[in-house]
């Protein structure tokens, strides 16, 4: 990562350090601060991510999913992969899914920049959701499903019509096939995670 006034994370690095007590915060930190500029070389859900992407903004039917697999030759990647598309597809269903293209922005507070960039904006029909993907076998916790929706809520409301737009912002479990859902638009937990990044600044800062 690069030593700028700015310190710019990703919104998964964020919500498992908010996640996490004591020493394993410090130990959060300085693996963010010493990992360095991104590869996608280390991005181990980068083909699949770009894939589902490609399928639903191209409008293209379930079974084009299957073909994400086809292109995977690492053997690290295959399981891991099918279990994730198979998923999926259980999450799509029957339905017809349209596309809108999903709004991304920066949550900053002090020297720290969270990027809010979910995958996916979907319209089932009877709703418009903005949805981050989840990809992990490792099982969501309430805490960080509640996190990721505060900050999407807080951040990309505005983007998406403001206070009267009916749109939805959700996390995807893809394993799980879980969606949840911020049906009630909350918000209570912004001044928690404001304080969690005052923390995360203030470690980042002495390491």
């Amino acid at each position: 990562m690069a030593k700028t006034s700015t310190i710019e994370i990703s919104l998964t690095d964020f919500v498992d350090f908010v996640s996490k007590s004591g020493t394993s915060k410090l130990t959060k930190v300085k693996q963010v601060k010493n990992r360095g500029d991104y590869s996608p070389a280390t991005d181990f859900y980068k083909a699949l991510r770009e894939g589902i992407i490609d399928v639903h903004s191209k409008n293209l039917g379930k079974a084009e999913l299957d073909k994400i697999l086809g292109r995977i030759t690492d053997p690290k990647k295959i399981k891991s992969y099918t279990d994730c598309v198979d998923a999926y597809k259980k999450h799509w269903g029957k339905k017809t899914l349209g596309w809108f293209e999903p709004p991304f922005k920066h949550w900053q507070e002090g020297s720290l920049r969270v990027r809010i960039n979910p995958e996916l904006g979907i319209d089932t029909g009877s709703e418009l959701i903005v949805i981050k993907l989840y990809f992990k076998a490792e099982k969501l916790s309430k805490a960080k499903v509640d996190q990721v929706l505060t900050l999407m809520e807080k951040e990309l409301r505005s983007e998406v019509g403001g206070e009267e737009s009916d749109v939805l912002f959700g996390l995807l479990d893809i394993q799980a096939s879980k969606l949840y859902l911020n049906k009630g638009r909350s918000i209570n937990l912004l001044p928690l995670l404001v304080g969690e990044a005052r923390s995360f600044e203030t470690i980042y800062k002495a390491v």
